[in-house]
């Protein structure tokens, strides 16, 4: 049945076959006719996209060479080798990953974005030693979180205004898994190996050069630096460490020529050194995520005669002011350990007064001496005073009073110096502890005596020859260094002989006397006969 009988129904005739035809063979052309070829309207619509994506590509790549072209001529005018950015768009089957091209659009930009470090080139280690701070008691989760990093960029600069902040690197932290160089067993074995397996070696190389070089899928190990590195970008800290140290450097104020002139002044920004210095003022002591941090500057200036200058107080405060304390826990905390003997000091004499030149606190500082690797206590620590009156009081407590974790402390008033000093006490122990270590004893100034004083006194009695010699000072002092001269040589294990006097009796005591006397000589040996004949008697 054709289409048109479908349509009109009932049976097909021969006029209505012709129509069917013609009806079918219409209806043919036409649906080839739109298979073939598509609308207008539809043509027009892809051309403009195609149009459209071609401007865009050519935007683009006008784009591209424009950024290529500034970054050019920015490297070249500072020194630098220009980039070569002439890459095209590889295909599928060339793709390669962002952070692997050496050039390109979002490289280009995350180099830009980076923050431009300016430094003087003829700056020493000295001169940025004495720009950057040593901030110690920090949390451990300030390593690990970038946030609280720059909480405390943020708690320094409240206290310096006007300071910039270059970096800042932290130290002392405890890393889970071992970082430090084990032992290691080939070297025991290769330094116990004989002569003569060692010269086989050395023959074996020089026949064969090219056997120690090395492979490319050779096993390459990691280095303690680079462990340590590793550890740190992973945050793989140990659970129990809870403290770590950092060091910040302030940062030099961009130079006027080389920002743009269309952009409008930075704000002032204060000297590093100076920055530095007022930082140790302000920031030491003060409060950072509950724990109160030690702030201590890391260049120490001295005069020309070597002597420290009056910013010693500043760095290290006063040696004598400062306890030790030893039997320490290792697990103690220095925060437990400033609340203890602030406890303490206020109990005897009182809260600190509140002026506003008075120290808030009676402890200034606290240093638990640690472990390199592990940051564990070593069990002895040094806390500082703001006065000397505290040291003594520390001192004069009972032991009952100075007990800290169930264990009692070691309390002992510090007598070294700060490390760095040059002072004359220092300079004094130094020469005393050499001294010591070579066995020589301590150079003494002894004064020369009179030589014409026994002819003066020789035609005087005895008594007025007594009262002479001791209303003389020379012969005094001369008489005192000698004395300290024997002491010091006791004290080292120096024998010292003492003359005797000529005229002088030693009074013998019994048992010298009854060594002194000689055994009797027996004039007659008896034979065990008469011996025993003579017991039988008795």
């Amino acid at each position: 049945m054709s289409f048109s009988s479908f349509l009109l129904g009932g049976k097909s005739t021969s006029n209505q076959k012709v129509i069917d035809t013609e009806l079918d063979a219409l209806f043919q052309t036409q649906s080839r006719h739109q298979h073939d070829s598509p609308p207008p309207k539809r043509v027009k619509l892809r051309e403009n996209k195609k149009e459209k994506i071609d401007k865009r590509k050519l935007e683009a790549q006008e784009k591209l060479k424009a950024i290529s072209a500034v970054e050019s001529t920015s490297v070249e005018s500072r020194g630098a080798e220009p980039i070569d950015n002439s890459e095209e768009e590889s295909g599928p089957s060339t793709l390669v990953h962002e952070s692997l091209l050496s050039g390109g659009a979002k490289s280009n930009q995350r180099a830009s974005a980076r923050k431009v470090k300016f430094a003087p080139p003829d700056e020493s280690e000295e001169q940025r030693n004495s720009r950057t701070i040593f901030v110690g008691n920090l949390s451990s989760e300030v390593a690990k979180k970038r946030p609280l990093q720059k909480q405390l960029h943020k708690h320094i600069l409240s206290l310096v205004l006007t300071a910039k902040i270059e970096s800042t690197r932290f130290r002392s932290v405890a890393f889970q898994n071992p970082t430090s160089k084990l032992p290691d067993d080939d070297g025991k074995e290769q330094a116990g190996s004989r002569q003569h397996v060692r010269d086989r070696a050395s023959s074996w190389r020089t026949t064969n050069p090219t056997a120690d070089e090395p492979k490319n899928d050779e096993k390459k190990f990691l280095t303690p630096s680079q462990k340590k590195k590793v550890a740190f970008i992973n945050h793989e800290l140990h659970p129990s460490a809870d403290s770590v140290n950092a060091y910040v450097v302030f940062a030099y104020p961009t130079p006027a020529k080389e920002r743009p002139s269309n952009l409008p002044p930075l704000p002032p920004v204060m000297d590093p050194h100076e920055a530095a210095r007022l930082a140790v003022q302000a920031c030491n002591g003060t409060v950072f995520m509950d724990r109160t941090i030690r702030v201590d500057s890391l260049g120490r200036p001295a005069d020309s005669v070597g002597k420290q200058s009056a910013l010693l107080g500043t760095f290290a405060g006063d040696p004598k002011s400062s306890i030790f304390v030893g039997n320490l826990d290792f697990a103690s905390k220095e925060e437990d350990l400033r609340v203890f003997f602030e406890s303490l000091i206020t109990a005897e004499r009182g809260p600190p007064s509140q002026a506003s030149d008075a120290p808030k606190h009676w402890v200034s500082r606290v240093r638990i001496v640690r472990d390199k690797d592990t940051q564990l206590g070593k069990g002895f620590a040094y806390v500082q005073f703001t006065d000397r009156v505290c040291v003594d009081e520390t001192l004069a407590m009972e032991e009952s009073k100075l007990k800290f974790a169930k264990r009692k402390l070691r309390v002992q008033r510090c007598k070294m110096l700060p490390k760095g000093s040059a002072t004359d006490k220092a300079a004094a122990s130094k020469t005393a502890t050499t001294s010591h270590s070579t066995g020589t004893a301590p150079s003494i100034d002894v004064p020369k005596g009179d030589p014409s004083l026994g002819e003066k006194i020789a035609t005087l009695s005895k008594e007025e020859r007594k009262q002479i010699k001791a209303a003389d000072a020379d012969r005094l002092a001369r008489r005192m260094a000698k004395k300290k001269a024997r002491m010091a040589l006791a004290k080292q294990g120096v024998p010292v002989r003492v003359k005797e006097k000529d005229g002088g009796r030693t009074r013998k005591t019994g048992a010298v006397k009854k060594a002194a006397i000689a055994p009797r000589k027996q004039s007659r040996v008896r034979s065990e006969k008469s011996i025993s004949k003579r017991n039988m008697k008795k």
